[in-house]
């Protein structure tokens, strides 16, 4: 309710007259409002245990690599207060709230190099404030902003919390069979008192996880190059003399192959020229080796991902099982040629993604 304060003020003015001027000044004074106690009340939680069909990640991906979300829902419904606006606030928790090394919203699993992150978002036709987060240092508190209105009908939310699986380290295969627990917990603004509604995830799930990874079948592989004359070399960095040969791998389906030559005479070269070895009695010339015909150039003896220059042989993954390497060797010319014996040694790196 408004109450109307009415002020009548008496001014004298002197100029060459005297005058009577009154000022009638009209004020609006508001009585305060007061806030309303409302409650929200849960339409729908899950205690959602996901079940994660046998996930695999490559022995070599790299750390973050993650699987597909398993989602869940949070639904609640709250009265509208018909004096104020409202803020509606929901905290997600973890439990055991244990960081992942290194991470501020990834949690351990049983599986070692595994972890989890929880991530909140809106579904159709909620729109609460900051979203998509994730669970962060235990804990995060989601506001969902409501206007004034009639009690009735009110609102209705519906959150989305889905747990994405990482790998955090080196993998130990094994059944996955405890995650952390997320609760959700209410409390209103301008209100005292908070509401447990209970738990989004129970702390269980089902899956397992392993390393996959491809063998080789070859170990050493010898190419025996065709004889070469200066007139096919006919100028620096032309080639010549082709030659195919395979690496052979046997692979688990699922697996991205990537590879890594290095130069064995020359470690440090990250060129597309291979050098010849010590005893290699002929000079001017070198060696390329290509992929799909593209020479490739050397890199480190390693097979972490994303070595510099490593290259991806497999355009998909693996199906499984007996899975080529198609390359080629070829001369090619670097100066002025001497004829005479011309041998190379390059290792290949595997990477398995």
């Amino acid at each position: 309710m408004a109450r109307l304060a009415f002020s009548v003020i008496k001014v004298r003015v002197l100029n060459k007259a005297l005058a009577l001027t009154t000022l009638l000044f009209l004020s609006l004074v508001a009585t305060p409002g007061h806030a309303g106690t409302i409650s929200c009340n849960v339409t729908s939680i899950a205690n959602y245990s996901p079940n994660v069909p046998t996930s695999t990640f490559g022995r070599d991906a790299p750390t973050g690599t993650a699987t597909p979300p398993y989602s869940t829902q949070l639904g609640f419904h709250c009265p509208a207060d018909p004096c104020c606006d409202r803020d509606i606030f929901v905290t997600f928790a973890a439990s055991p709230s244990t960081l992942a090394s290194g991470y501020t919203d990834i949690y351990p699993t049983n599986v070692a190099g595994i972890g989890v992150r929880y991530t909140i978002s809106n579904s159709p036709g909620t729109s609460c404030n900051g979203l998509p987060s994730t669970i962060k240092n235990a804990s995060t508190q989601v506001t969902c902003h409501q206007m004034h209105g009639a009690t009735s009908p009110g609102y209705d939310f519906t959150l989305s919390i889905s747990a994405t699986f990482i790998k955090t380290g080196p993998i130990t295969s094994g059944p996955l069979t405890n995650i952390p627990a997320v609760s959700a917990t209410n409390t209103i603004n301008n209100q005292s008192g908070s509401s447990l509604w209970g738990n989004v995830f129970s702390g269980t799930a089902s899956g397992s996880f392993s390393n996959i990874a491809c063998s080789v079948n070859e170990t050493a592989i010898q190419v025996t190059m065709p004889q070469a004359n200066t007139r096919d070399l006919p100028s620096t960095g032309s080639t010549s003399g082709a030659t195919p040969f395979n690496l052979s791998l046997n692979c688990d389906a699922g697996v991205l192959v990537a590879v890594t030559l290095t130069d064995v005479t020359t470690p440090s070269n990250r060129s597309t020229t291979l050098t010849l070895t010590p005893d290699s009695t002929a000079k001017g010339v070198g060696y390329q080796i290509a992929y799909a015909g593209t020479p490739i150039s050397f890199g480190a003896d390693t097979s972490a991902a994303g070595n510099p220059n490593q290259i991806f042989v497999s355009p998909s993954p693996t199906a499984g099982g007996l899975f080529p390497v198609p390359l080629k060797a070829s001369y090619i010319r670097t100066g002025t040629i001497n004829p005479g014996t011309a041998n190379a040694k390059a290792t290949f790196t595997m990477s398995y993604q």
